[in-house]
């Protein structure tokens, strides 16, 4: 069938395509076929669509995401490419969210330090794979980041692994996070602008994919996780760190307490008249979430995630009190359960087949 036909490994590649996707193939995000190559343009005959390349970048996006529209989404992507070599990331941030009438100027402060803090983080998600975190360790060669950012877990996992691809919906933030490998004197990764419901990769494309953040934010959970099902291997795994709606803490995107516990009809209209800000994240329960990836996963194992070192120092003292605390009633059996109901959120490692002892 044209859905399940692969793409050729004859096919050319656009001429201006970042070096580092020189050896990546690509079908079409919606049936899945062929793609032709002109200039610097994928198309597919079959869907009659076409995918350009913006600054060596691949767009296979089917809609935009949710807070800017194609045309805005690419005006400040050019706002970015401006900034883009004058500028150090954290710079760039500041350049860039000057020109930004959706982040509250309180915010933008906050949400750079979480990007200047994101190696870390990612850091200590790598850890987990290798630790007592899983019953399994995590091995893989090829991966793929769902929701890259400003390049994170990219910059700490490419050395790791025979190739990492990074793919966001948001075009602007891909370039941003070439400048965080520009100061590290690095080329580009592999960097693909698409929807995670519509994946431009083959079945069976990936040993290990990664979500950070991110399935709260997507148009569509159960297609992503359908989407992520599909590209890996049959011994492939999904690792999830997303934040749960009932958690006693704040809420991480709008540092605002309670949010979850709203029905969710009224969370926009809530943080917009606290924050004047746009939110537009769906946050899941624990039990939401566990019903919803056993549709596509046979194994799902949870796990209480932790904080780095170098995270934690950057908290206010009573911060860190809640965080030790936290620490110590994770250890406790009896806590387990109730955290996974309450707690911040969780890390999770999906398979597609169950691990044999």
């Amino acid at each position: 069938m044209q859905a399940q036909s692969q793409v050729s490994q004859k096919q050319t590649q656009p001429r201006n395509l970042l070096p580092s996707l020189r050896e990546v193939q690509f079908v079409c995000p919606l049936c899945r076929g062929e793609l032709a190559v002109s200039e610097d343009i994928y198309g597919c005959e079959t869907c009659d669509k076409k995918y350009p390349l913006h600054d060596g970048i691949p767009d296979f996006r089917v809609f935009p995401d949710p807070y800017l529209n194609f045309q805005e989404d690419y005006e400040r992507t050019e706002i970015v490419l401006a900034g883009l070599e004058k500028y150090e990331l954290e710079k760039l941030l500041e350049y860039y969210w000057s020109f930004s009438d959706i982040t509250p100027e309180d915010l933008r402060p906050k949400f750079i330090r979480s990007v200047m803090l994101g190696e870390e983080r990612a850091k200590r998600t790598l850890e987990t794979f290798d630790d007592d975190t899983f019953k399994n360790k995590i091995a893989a060669k090829k991966v793929l980041e769902i929701g890259s950012g400003t390049g994170n877990f990219l910059a700490v996992a490419a050395g790791r692994y025979e190739r990492v691809i990074g793919i966001d919906i948001a075009m602007r933030w891909l370039h941003v996070s070439r400048r965080r490998f520009m100061d590290k004197g690095l080329p580009a990764p592999p960097l693909v602008c698409c929807c995670a419901e519509y994946l431009p990769f083959a079945d069976c494309s990936f040993d290990l994919a990664v979500m950070t953040s991110t399935l709260e934010f997507v148009k569509d959970q159960a297609k992503v996780l359908s989407e992520c099902a599909r590209s890996l291997t049959d011994v492939g795994a999904l690792y999830v760190n997303s934040v749960n709606r009932y958690s006693l803490a704040t809420d991480p995107y709008a540092y605002l307490w309670g949010v979850g516990f709203l029905p969710r009809a009224w969370q926009s209209e809530y943080v917009r008249r606290r924050r004047d800000a746009t939110y537009k994240t769906r946050t899941l329960s624990y039990p939401e979430f566990n019903r919803l990836a056993r549709r596509e996963f046979a194994r799902c194992e949870f796990a209480l995630p932790d904080v780095s070192s170098a995270t934690l120092e950057q908290f206010s003292t009573f911060t860190r009190q809640q965080v030790y605390f936290y620490r110590f009633l994770k250890k406790l059996p009896a806590f387990s359960l109730l955290l996974k109901q309450i707690g911040p959120g969780w890390d999770v490692v999906l398979r597609k087949k169950p691990v044999e002892e």
